[in-house]
């Protein structure tokens, strides 16, 4: 069972997931991040999966925060420089492939 006092629903409905949810930390209030830097966690949070991490693109990630590139690739360094997420640089022969961010507990 959830600990209401310890966390916060944070609901979102689309046409895709019809109802899905995810969790964030009420203690991420206490955090004093900008709104640029919230809604990026924000939306890494919602794309993890179970041991936390995701790969979307920054495109995306501009796209469903309504920001641009420019600001979400200043929102992933703040994060990270600030031990909100690890980033690992993927990459193929080709050259790299992701980044696979890791949302890192507040």
């Amino acid at each position: 069972m959830l600990n209401f006092k310890k966390e916060v629903l944070i609901i979102y409905q689309n046409t895709k997931s019809n109802g899905n949810f995810f969790i964030l930390p009420n203690d991420i209030f206490n955090e004093k991040m900008n709104p640029r830097d919230f809604i990026v966690y924000s939306y890494l949070k919602r794309c993890a999966d179970s041991k936390q991490q995701c790969f979307p693109s920054i495109k995306n990630i501009a796209k469903n925060c309504c920001i641009s590139s420019v600001t979400a690739t200043t929102a992933i360094k703040n994060l990270s420089d600030n031990g909100y997420i690890d980033i690992a640089h993927r990459y193929n022969g080709n050259g790299q492939l992701s980044n696979l961010y890791t949302v890192l507990k507040i």
